[in-house]
């Protein structure tokens, strides 16, 4: 299923395989166990699979969308639960359709606020934020690795998870000290 995103946009393919790379070093950060991590690689992977119910107009439009457009782009997450059925593992669904809500309850589909976010869900967002952030995308250029890490800053003190978007910062670090490894592959591939 994530081929048929591949068809429809290169681009969106290249930012699941981030997304799930980096979703699985916050996770590594976090002390979380292998099955966890496996777990934040499939949601990672298929996070933006709805998008395949987008139309293109929309997806590739330029300048700000309107009302009717952002309401359709909000139905991704549950457009991606329809796609992937009951084939996935219960937490990376909850993942997948839980990424775009915020701490503060001001994210969607359902505005669900702090705890009833699941940490998955949580490091999804964090991890799709900053790969959006430094990706070019049609209404917009990428910012510099330091410019995310502002806004994500900004975004720790209410909408992010604070200890996610740390974790995200760290592994990040660590990155840029050693050369990259394959593990994110590895846990796609099992």
């Amino acid at each position: 299923m994530v081929f048929g995103l591949m068809v429809k946009d290169r681009e969106a393919l290249g930012h699941n395989h981030r997304v799930a790379q980096l979703c699985v070093q916050i996770g590594r950060q976090l002390a979380m166990t292998a099955a966890e991590l496996r777990v934040l690689a499939r949601a990672g992977l298929m996070h933006d699979i709805g998008k395949l119910g987008i139309p293109n107009e929309i997806l590739d439009k330029r300048a700000a969308l309107d009302e009717s457009e952002w309401t359709l782009m909000k139905a991704h997450p549950e457009i991606a639960l329809s796609i992937l059925g009951s084939g996935q593992s219960r937490r990376a669904l909850l993942a997948v359709l839980y990424h775009h809500e915020r701490l503060d309850g001001s994210g969607y589909p359902y505005g669900l606020d702090a705890e009833a976010i699941p940490i998955e869900a949580r490091i999804v967002a964090v991890a799709d934020t900053y790969d959006a952030l430094t990706s070019d995308r049609p209404y917009r250029k990428a910012r510099t690795p330091w410019q995310a890490r502002r806004v994500l800053l900004d975004e720790a003190r209410g909408r992010l998870d604070a200890r996610v978007v740390s974790a995200m910062f760290e592994a990040l670090d660590v990155n840029l000290t050693r050369p990259a490894q394959p593990a994110a592959r590895t846990f796609l591939l099992t």
